[in-house]
């Protein structure tokens, strides 16, 4: 009887490898949907200096067999300034006024495109847009005149938003509990933009954490 039930167990591990296999493997990449939280940092550099800002932010990625759509918003930590004309309309102020630029929240959508077929490793490509805004600009004393105040209350309203192109490209590990992910962007600048730095685009570079929480697509029993 104990050889019987020894062998009965044994039978029994046997048939559950495949599946205790495909559990250790982690849920499948394809026609998933996850949720994300990254952190990283934001190139911001001008005609003299590179700095870098924080980032975090969250994440939505869905996905299919060969695309899918990526939803992400986050924000930047920084302090910095930038220069707008004193008062355009006299003629003898000809002065700079500096603003204060505390921080920028971004909202990224895109279409994503994933090439060829990988057990854990998962290549990606993104293209879709970015829209960015300064969350905190205040301009810089001292003021001559209520014209002064308005003129610099008005360039902080009229360009402390950007819609601008995106670029992204990345890596997706899969393991067992969740999935690690790195990642680039690129995305251009508007010239009239506060955060215009001289030189035309930023860039941010991301690690993060992306657990798949089901299937992206209605199975039928």
């Amino acid at each position: 009887m104990r050889t019987i039930r020894a062998f009965t167990v044994a039978a029994a591990i046997v048939a559950a490898l495949p599946s205790m296999a495909a559990a250790q493997a982690g849920r499948q990449f394809t026609d998933a949907w996850f949720w994300g939280v990254k952190a990283g940092g934001l190139t911001i550099g001008d005609s003299l200096r590179t700095s870098q800002a924080g980032v975090a932010g969250i994440e939505w990625l869905i996905t299919r067999h060969y695309g899918g759509l990526y939803v992400s918003g986050g924000e930047a930590f920084f302090n910095r300034q930038t220069f707008t004309f004193r008062d355009p309309n006299a003629l003898a102020d000809s002065g700079f006024r500096a603003i204060n630029l505390k921080n920028m929240r971004k909202f990224d959508v895109a279409a994503m495109g994933f090439p060829g077929d990988h057990l854990r490793w998962h290549p990606y490509v993104g293209v879709g847009f970015s829209y960015e805004q300064i969350a905190s600009a205040s301009p810089q004393a001292p003021f001559g005149n209520a014209d002064q105040v308005a003129y610099a209350d008005s360039v902080i309203a009229q360009h402390k938003v950007s819609f601008a192109p995106l670029f992204m490209g990345g890596a997706q590990y899969r393991m067992q509990r969740a999935s690690v992910f790195g990642q680039i962007s690129f995305s251009p600048m508007h010239s009239d933009f506060l955060l215009m730095n001289g030189r035309g685009y930023n860039i941010e570079y991301e690690v993060g954490l992306r657990y798949n929480v089901g299937t992206s697509i209605d199975r039928k029993p």
